[in-house]
């Protein structure tokens, strides 16, 4: 019932992206067309692609297998966050490097988190890879998007509401995106369907954006609440930036974000992974966010990875507190 269900929604889907090609949206056709001139591009490949990412001591790592997919390493518990390790998303966008980390070397899983329902952030066979011992979490409304994939626990969390998983806590938080898997179901998964996380564990809390466009009053909320050691930030799409700044921040955006949540650390996400939006190059947004690094100092604060690279910030959390 539920696999006709979902090849159902999944023909509707087709039909309006169709129906958007024809001409009810120049930016649709722009961004379909050009990621359909990408689909034969070759996949590259990572040189020295880490085999085992868990740390032996290591009270928080974080490995960033592509755009918002990281695997986080907080003391003895695993996360996975919006988990894509397939080549190419919702039929036409095409990953342009491979994913940071083989599915087959994520031994364990505590938690797993879903910011929203897009193919690019829920992707039911990455899901379907993982271990299933841990709790999945979704974003209120997501229950009805998710196969039985066979988790632990399963749960969702409308902002502000809080769970408890084997000592984790986890919090979902607002932020300023848009819902709806299929684009005819946005319009009724007004404020549901998409969510950022915090998770608390032995001391340590990190920040999930998932997607999310800048709102100083959302994000300066959170900042009150919590103390955040390590935030993790989308920087793209930019481009056009009228449109993609109501639902995607950009570099300048993502820095308020760090700056208003008041976190100690932050990895930028959400780029060099597929062919998305219409940025001039993959590397648009990266090289624009260097460039506010370098000038307002935060080498020590923000911290780009490459694709399959990982970064221990157990160090850095042994520091005094230094906050932007």
């Amino acid at each position: 019932m539920r696999s006709t269900a979902r090849r159902f929604r999944a023909f509707l889907w087709i039909m309006a992206v169709s129906l958007a090609v024809d001409g009810c949206s120049s930016f649709v056709s722009r961004f379909v067309v050009r990621s359909i001139g990408h689909m034969g591009d070759p996949i590259d490949t990572l040189q020295n692609r880490i085999a085992d990412p868990l740390r032996p001591g290591a009270r928080l790592a974080v490995v960033w297998i592509g755009h918002a997919s990281f695997f986080i390493q907080m003391d003895d518990k695993v996360i996975l966050t919006d988990p894509v390790f397939v080549n190419t998303v919702a039929l036409f966008a095409r990953r342009s490097v491979e994913p940071g980390l083989d599915p087959r070397a994520i031994r364990k899983v505590d938690l797993v988190t879903i910011s929203h329902l897009h193919f690019d952030h829920f992707n039911y066979s990455s899901v379907g890879m993982l271990p299933k011992e841990g709790a999945l979490v979704l974003p209120a409304g997501g229950a009805e998007y998710a196969p039985e994939f066979g988790f632990a626990e399963t749960v969702e969390l409308r902002w502000w509401q809080s769970f408890e998983h084997d000592g984790m806590r986890v919090t979902a938080v607002p932020v300023q995106h848009f819902s709806g898997r299929y684009g005819f179901d946005a319009g009724w998964m007004n404020r549901i369907g998409y969510t950022g996380y915090v998770v608390q564990y032995h001391g340590i809390t990190i920040f999930i954006a998932g997607d999310t466009a800048y709102n100083p009053e959302m994000f300066k909320e959170i900042g009150r609440r919590f103390s955040i050691d390590l935030a993790l930030i989308p920087i793209a799409p930019i481009g056009p930036r009228g449109m993609m700044g109501r639902v995607h921040a950009n570099p300048d955006g993502a820095v308020q974000i760090f700056r208003d949540l008041n976190a100690r650390f932050m990895i930028p996400m959400h780029y060099e992974t597929f062919f998305q939006g219409l940025d001039s190059t993959q590397h648009e947004a990266l090289d624009w966010l260097k460039q506010d690094i370098a000038a307002d100092h935060l080498e020590q604060r923000i911290f780009p990875l490459r694709i399959g690279e990982e970064r221990d910030f157990t160090p850095l959390l042994s520091t005094a507190e230094n906050r932007p």
